[in-house]
């Protein structure tokens, strides 16, 4: 989901050696940059509006074109021939993974969660529009998702809103499950970390995802 920390997680990957190719790295809400191609968010984002959706409206169906898969598969070919290793990060992807996986079966997955408080501040925080029931709402429809694909291939599971030694132990063990270079959170800023929840109540309509995400993370 969009402001939990996915941004941290792919600078942090991209330090230990996975290329993300051409990424923001500085934007008006993230001194560091979101790490999204803007290639890639504008073929999600192309995907989404097909099928009468956006990343804050996620669609009933997730089809793809023949043109947007081609986009895709040429993508993939370009990162492939360019980087040995390399990686990518979007948050809209889990709205439309499906022809992901079918473009790159052996495609390795890190997840990463939030509370549905602290991210409904964030949203809240960049657009006054975003009230508790409508983040709430999209909070669930992403972390469904994710817990979807987690259920159908297991893969690490990271908290975000966690102590930042928690945040580097969870970093390494993602670093020895995918056999990259050991390495602290170097990317970590606890200073842009603006939003953070001391409330441990979850909305009940998340209760569900929230129970089995903080079941499967990773605990090191």
């Amino acid at each position: 989901m969009h402001r939990s920390g996915t941004s941290w997680l792919a600078g942090s990957l991209e330090e230990m050696g996975v290329a993300l190719g051409e990424v923001s790295t500085a934007d008006p809400h993230n001194r560091k940059g979101n790490r999204e191609s803007p290639e890639l968010m504008a073929l999600h984002d192309g995907v989404l509006r097909s099928n009468d959706g956006s990343w804050k409206k996620p669609p009933r169906r997730r089809i793809w074109s023949a043109e947007h898969s081609a986009a895709l598969t040429e993508y993939v070919a370009r990162m492939d021939a360019t980087h040995p290793l390399w990686g990518f990060k979007d948050p809209r992807a889990l709205l439309v993974f499906d022809e992901w996986v079918r473009s790159v079966p052996q495609l390795e997955r890190v997840g990463i969660y939030r509370h549905p408080a602290a991210v409904q501040r964030s949203l809240h925080a960049r657009n006054p529009r975003f009230d508790r029931s409508r983040s709430v709402k999209l909070w669930a429809a992403y972390n469904t998702a994710l817990v979807a694909e987690h259920r159908r291939a297991p893969f690490p599971l990271l908290r975000f809103d966690v102590a930042p030694s928690d945040v580097n132990a969870q970093l390494r063990a993602v670093a020895a499950a995918l056999d990259l270079p050991v390495s602290d959170a170097a990317f970590f800023d606890e200073s842009l970390v603006h939003q953070t929840e001391d409330e441990p109540k979850i909305p009940w309509t998340c209760r569900k995802l929230w129970a089995y995400l903080e079941e499967q993370r990773l605990r090191p």
